[in-house]
């Protein structure tokens, strides 16, 4: 125990110290900064490669695979300044710790010299590092977590932009839904206890509006737990005919399949970050209601849509080996790799302010991703580049979208 303290206060020491030195940070001024030359920029990262959370990595293969085919077939990115540059994306893993992911990015930083790191995977790992980047004044730019604190801090920490659509907006976006939709809902909730599950019951609240008195019963659990089992039991206890269900992962699986198992049959609402396991469910699934803003590379409808067609060419062309197009997750690494090409391109000089500058700057730009009538907008005020979205339902099979755009900025 003494030996990791002893380990942790020198991280901290060391930290304070680059602080107060300034290393690595930006010059505001003309001349490049760190990372970037007239041929090349070099980005990095860290994602969860290994251990139970490394399904979430998938985005970070996507994101690698673009940048793969921007050098290899466009030679990279032109910049606003005029300079076309190959970009060098340096990925550590991060195991999913907080405390490896400080120590990667600090190697990014201090010894690989990044520009920016673009891509960050993970939520808590991502505010285990953000205090430092902007210290440092790097770039964290288009972080993978869906914590609405990302967004909404962007005064306290304004070198810091996510990406996705924030779990607060999605969860609002679901209550809308449900109040148009069955009004008079006797409303059961499960939820993950951290930051993901928290933002997503607020959200749904908010969503709800004066009907949020209609949740007659609440219940969480903790990533370390075996199972939701006992939850599940005890919402159906409740009398509820609706289950808003903010799980991940196997947790998600357990609540299909425990409902089904005790002859509950509510309308099932579910989180995003939910839906990667549900066709693997099947039938048990079906009529599962969630919310997207990315196309779903798996329906039939979408087969010979542009972007759909050149996601898969670029995939299958500069994917590695195991990393499969259907894979949403993938997808999001590609669509958010996209943005930040149009990001790059708006960048007038190889200074790292100039790059936050882009990037707070974007107007209607229609990732060609996004589901139809969604674009990213950004502002030296709105650091929300996504709030949108649309309602979909699994039909046994692939997912079915229902209704219009959403705007949670708007409603």
């Amino acid at each position: 125990m003494r030996e990791h303290l002893r380990v942790g206060a020198m991280a901290v020491a060391a930290v304070s110290a680059l602080a107060l030195s300034g290393c690595g940070r930006s010059s505001g001024g003309g001349s490049a900064d760190p990372g970037i030359t007239d041929t090349t920029v070099k980005l990095g990262a860290f994602s969860p490669l290994s251990g139970p959370g490394a399904v979430a990595s998938t985005a970070t293969k996507g994101s690698q695979a673009y940048f793969k085919y921007l050098n290899a077939e466009k030679g990279g990115v032109t910049f606003a300044d005029g300079k076309t540059r190959k970009i060098d994306y340096t990925v550590y893993d991060s195991q999913n710790s907080p405390a490896v992911a400080l120590q990667e990015t600090r190697k990014l930083v201090e010894r690989d010299k990044v520009f920016a790191t673009y891509g960050d995977n993970g939520t808590a790992t991502n505010l285990a590092v953000r205090d430092y980047l902007n210290q440092q004044k790097t770039p964290q730019l288009f972080l993978v977590g869906g914590a609405s604190a990302f967004g909404a801090d962007s005064a306290k920490y304004p070198w810091t932009m996510p990406w996705q659509l924030d779990y607060l907006s999605q969860g609002k976006a679901m209550g809308q839904y449900l109040v148009k939709t069955k009004p008079s809902a006797k409303i059961a909730v499960l939820y993950q206890n951290d930051d993901y599950g928290k933002d997503y019951v607020k959200g749904f609240k908010e969503g709800l509006g004066a009907k949020a008195s209609q949740i007659v019963k609440e219940s969480s659990y903790e990533l370390t737990d075996s199972t939701v089992n006992n939850q599940i039991s005890n919402l159906k206890d409740s009398g509820a005919d609706t289950f808003a269900d903010f799980s991940i992962d196997k947790f998600t699986t357990q609540a299909i399949k425990q409902s089904a198992a005790l002859d509950w049959h509510p309308l099932h609402l579910l989180g995003s970050s939910g839906t990667a396991v549900v066709p693997a469910t099947g039938a048990l699934g079906k009529g599962i209601i969630s919310t997207a803003y990315l196309k779903v590379v798996t329906d039939p409808t979408l087969a010979t849509d542009p972007a759909v067609t050149e996601y898969r060419r670029i995939i299958g062309k500069y994917a590695g080996a195991g990393v499969p197009a259907d894979d949403q997750g993938v997808v999001y690494g590609v669509a958010e790799a996209q943005t930040l090409e149009h990001v790059l391109e708006q960048t007038k000089a190889p200074t790292r302010t100039a790059l936050m500058d882009a990037a707070k700057s974007i107007k209607g730009y229609v990732c060609p991703l996004l589901l139809n009538g969604m674009t990213v907008d950004t502002s030296p005020t709105d650091y929300f580049p996504l709030q949108q979205s649309q309602v979909r339902e699994f039909d046994g099979k692939t997912w079915e979208l229902k209704g219009g755009v959403i705007d949670a900025a708007a409603g």
